[in-house]
């Protein structure tokens, strides 16, 4: 993934409520490739690329070797996905949305759910978990798709059942 970003590119991963319709997939791949040709950090072309994955999964990096993002580059990154947001009421701003990989398609969970979800057997230690709180690109390649067992969100459901 991002094979002409270093290791040291900045991500941020947005998960849709749902999967994009076709239409919304060409929609949002033709706007994230004009942001990144025209995304600057005063005034210094940003190297950036972005991702649809698994159709729900949106994941945009920038090569901070190159030039590093500042807070108004990382405001106008913020915009073009609450604009996106908005426009296709994909939802993709709630971090509460915890997404595990089944069989090839993604399966959300919501945290406050997550260890009902565990004991009924929705997820189990071996589910392919998908660490959305990542934000450098070598920890994408590297931590990204984990067994649940291995997740911070693991973590906290065995806290959970414990108290």
């Amino acid at each position: 993934m991002f094979p002409t970003l270093t290791g040291n590119g900045r991500i941020w991963i947005y998960v849709a409520n749902r999967p994009l319709t076709e239409t919304e997939s060409l929609t949002i791949q033709e706007r994230l490739s004009v942001f990144c040709e025209n995304w600057a950090a005063h005034g210094n072309q940003l190297t950036a690329e972005f991702v649809i994955f698994h159709n729900q999964l949106l994941v945009l990096g920038v090569d901070e070797e190159v030039e590093a993002a500042s807070g108004c580059s990382i405001d106008q990154t913020s915009a073009i996905f609450r604009q996106i947001d908005k426009e296709m009421n994909l939802d993709l701003f709630n971090r509460m949305n915890l997404a595990f990989l089944d069989e090839d398609k993604v399966r959300l969970v919501q945290l406050p759910e997550i260890t009902q979800a565990f004991r009924v057997g929705i997820i189990h230690p071996q589910s392919t978990f998908l660490d959305n709180t990542i934000g450098v690109l070598s920890d994408l390649r590297i931590r990204w798709q984990v067994p649940f067992e291995k997740s911070w969100a693991f973590k906290r459901v065995k806290s959970l059942e414990s108290s």
